[in-house]
């Protein structure tokens, strides 16, 4: 089993798209945190090629998707208390 990574994900869905069915996809990942209505950072053991594959179909022709590993050992910035409180876990399952 892959070692599990963060990665932060920018979902532009298509109209006919809900958000109940993109939570549905990143429900696939160990854990994951929705920054704003574009922006999700997921803990997942998934590439992102994996990822894409999932989430594609909810984008595809007129969306847009980006999909890459996020460091957050260096970091810095100006969110909310639960944000960092999730972030700031040992595990994000724990």
């Amino acid at each position: 089993m892959a070692s599990a990574q963060f990665y932060i994900i920018y979902i532009k869905r298509l109209p006919s798209v809900t958000f109940e069915q993109v939570k549905a996809k990143m429900n696939h990942a160990l854990d994951w945190y929705r920054v704003d209505e574009t922006v999700w950072i997921v803990y997942s053991t998934s590439d992102p090629e994996k990822w894409h594959a999932r989430l594609a179909p909810l984008v595809k022709e007129t969306g847009r998707l980006f999909i890459s590993k996020l460091d957050v050992t260096s970091r810095q910035g100006w969110m909310n208390k639960d944000f960092w409180s999730w972030l700031r876990r040992e595990k994000p399952d724990a």
